[in-house]
């Protein structure tokens, strides 16, 4: 069995459980475990791969938080840093579904490539870079283009997410190059529709898709919300469709999406024959995700997902 190593930020969530509020008015905030590759990581550990976190958090109360739920969910953290202080992100579900960001930046922009033990990346095993963060000026982002060229001189399987987060990026023409750089090189890469208008600078999907191919990218999957997951090679394009559910929050549904597919080829390997079944396993379990509240103890159990699939 392949391992999933997942790099970037590892966060605290700051949940506001106030219905349709934004963080103005939100006054009853939950700690919850978070970050986008961590959130990743522990999927696929919760359905039965191996993962392993590559980051930094803090050497206060939260990280030890952090990395405790880390090792509960069966996610390696032998290339976690603890020094600085935890980074904060606070989020709450508005009238209209959507999500209120704002983020608290602590020291996972200080983890630092000469901090990772190659060693514990083996041949055949998956990378996969995304962090809302790692773009952002630091050494994360160092450590992001290093490790990237490491990954593709050893030819291991490279899995890129941009997550764009508006309120982060201030200069937006550096993060779309440099997301175009990891949409080069990736093996497989997700993106929101809004991401893929965004780093395209299309109108249409189709066009966008197309362009992305163009890039470079190999696998694409875009999220469509309600509307399922379109999927894209060179040979083939798709719409595969989601299930139905009464969310709650969709904070780490995408990378809930993105964990259960990287499980399914670091366990199954790839097969374009599997690629709508592994898609529909990935929908349902980001679907499933957006059922409670939080990131990683929302993540449904792999048993949940084949009984939702299979009472399809």
């Amino acid at each position: 069995m392949n391992t999933v190593h997942c790099i970037g930020e590892l966060l605290i969530d700051w949940v506001c459980e106030d219905a349709s509020s934004d963080l103005v008015n939100g006054t009853t905030f939950v700690k919850k475990a978070g970050g986008a590759p961590a959130n990743v990581a522990a999927v696929v550990s919760k359905h039965g791969g191996q993962s392993s976190f590559l980051g930094q958090v803090g050497s206060d109360p939260f990280g030890l938080f952090l990395k405790k739920t880390l090792t509960d969910n069966g996610v390696d953290t032998d290339n976690l840093v603890e020094a600085g202080d935890t980074t904060f992100a606070f989020v709450s579900i508005q009238e209209d579904g959507e999500r209120d960001f704002t983020f608290r930046r602590g020291s996972d922009g200080d983890y630092a490539f000469e901090s990772i033990d190659l060693s514990l990346i083996q041949k055949g095993d998956l990378i996969h870079f995304g962090s809302a963060t790692a773009l952002l000026d630091g050494k994360l982002k160092d450590a992001y283009f290093k490790l990237l060229q490491f990954a593709k001189r050893d030819d291991l399987f490279i899995s890129f997410d941009p997550n764009y987060r508006e309120a982060l990026i201030t200069d937006l023409e550096q993060f779309k190059q440099d997301a175009r750089h990891f949409i080069a090189e990736a093996d497989f890469i997700k993106l929101s529709e809004e991401e893929a208008h965004l780093l395209t600078d299309e109108e249409q999907l189709d066009e966008a898709v197309q362009a992305l191919l163009e890039l470079g990218a190999k696998q694409i999957a875009i999220t469509l919300g309600s509307r399922g997951t379109l999927i894209a090679t060179s040979a083939h394009h798709e719409i595969v469709p989601s299930i139905s559910i009464d969310s709650v929050d969709s904070t780490g549904a995408g990378d809930a999406f993105v964990g259960a597919y990287l499980y399914r080829l670091a366990t199954l390997g790839f097969d374009p024959e599997r690629l709508r079944s592994d898609i529909e396993y990935a929908n349902v379990t980001g679907a499933l995700t957006c059922t409670a509240y939080g990131a990683i103890p929302a993540i449904p159990s792999r048993q949940l997902v084949n009984e939702t699939l299979g009472g399809k």
